[in-house]
């Protein structure tokens, strides 16, 4: 069967999506719009709108039977699976791009080696286009969550002066760039730094795509890294050990 997708959000990303859909998609609605009766139906509805939009959407979902990928970020729904209760499947995102999900096994990894001496100091750097509304981006909360995983000493991040237990997070918020994320770490001789810079938004288009054909027919909450799991971890694996 051919997937079918719609798209709520008419923004940057959501016209990124749209382009790269192509034929596939069947309909797509702007901010505070819904499908009119009669509009081709969607398998899978990816929304790429705004944080306040979302709870609508899912409402929507939920209604209509239609599985839905969340892309956008800056929302909070503690309750998401009891409402999803397995009616649907919902996978949520802060980015979308692959290359990003791999960038988060191995700030991972980098954090590990962090924790093996105190003296390396790890940290975390962004930097978007200056009408980005939410700082910290999504995306660096995610990286900054999979590098405490492997560094247990720090346990939250701040973007002041940090304490001892706490990642050093920076943001910036300028000129037109697409999103730059640095994770690293500071050692007294050496400095180990990791960085994804998007030249578009086409790497987030594609994987948005790549979402909406992995959740299709799958039932529950997920997230991108689930997605991940799949394509990426056997990347990890060297010889016979994993």
């Amino acid at each position: 069967m051919t997937l079918r997708l719609g798209l709520f959000g008419k923004g940057r990303l959501g016209s990124a999506i749209a382009a790269e859909a192509g034929p596939a998609l069947a309909w797509h609605a702007g901010r505070g719009e819904t499908p009119d009766a009669g509009t081709g139906v969607a398998n899978v509805v990816i929304d790429a709108s705004v944080a306040e939009a979302v709870e609508a959407h899912l409402a929507w979902a939920l209604e209509t039977g239609t599985d839905l990928v969340i892309g956008t970020t800056g929302w909070s729904m503690p309750d998401l699976e009891a409402r999803v209760a397995g009616r649907i499947g919902v996978l949520t995102a802060s980015n979308f791009s692959l290359a990003v999900a791999l960038m988060a096994r191995m700030a991972t990894v980098l954090g590990r080696f962090a924790a093996l001496d105190p003296a390396r100091d790890p940290y975390l750097a962004e930097h978007h286009h200056r009408l980005k509304a939410d700082a910290p981006s999504g995306t660096a909360k995610t990286l900054a969550a999979a590098l405490m995983t492997g560094c247990p000493r720090k346990t939250e991040w701040t973007l002041g002066a940090p304490a001892a237990h706490q990642l050093s997070l920076g943001v910036v918020r300028a000129g037109a760039e697409f999103g730059t994320h640095t994770v690293g770490l500071d050692a007294p001789a050496e400095v180990l730094e990791l960085t994804h810079r998007a030249r578009s938004r086409v790497p987030f288009a594609q994987g948005a795509l790549a979402a909406a054909r992995w959740l299709h027919g799958r039932k529950g909450v997920f997230t991108m890294d689930d997605l991940a799991a799949d394509l990426l971890d056997p990347l990890f694996v060297f010889g016979d050990r994993p």
